[in-house]
């Protein structure tokens, strides 16, 4: 018995194509719903277990999981959580361990405010435009 009859008879193969496919969307949503749980459980975990254990060395870890999941399901995280993590060691940012500044650019003769975050982990530099 074939993987088509399985699902039933089918008079085309074309039927079957999108019976399987409408079956795969509909775990597919499922599945996407509880990735987006384990992300965001793994970032809170992460941020709770960085105050409690300062020198806990999975954290990192489970920051770079979290970031893995939500490419793969192409889910954008927020911009707060961005903001949180640096992208490039994956440490969550804290007054020990980043400085935070404001800088001025001029930009086709107008100055424009920049709250730069500079990680001293890797020393990876992240700007912000402010709104001026």
């Amino acid at each position: 018995m074939g993987a088509c009859q399985a699902f039933g008879p089918s008079p085309t193969l074309g039927g079957c194509i999108s019976l399987l496919w409408k079956r795969w969307r509909e775990n597919m949503t499922k599945n996407k719903d509880a990735i987006k749980n384990k992300i965001f459980y793994l970032i809170d975990f992460a941020i709770s277990e960085q105050a409690i254990h300062k020198d806990n060395p999975y954290i990192k870890r489970y920051i770079k999981i979290a970031i893995d999941l939500s490419k793969r399901i192409n889910f954008r995280l927020s911009p707060e959580i961005h903001q949180k993590i640096c992208k490039n060691c994956f440490s969550i940012r804290d007054s020990k361990n980043t400085q935070i500044r404001i800088t001025r650019k001029k930009v086709n003769k107008q100055i424009k405010k920049y709250l730069q975050y500079h990680c001293l982990f890797c020393g990876n530099i992240k700007k912000l435009c402010l709104k001026s």
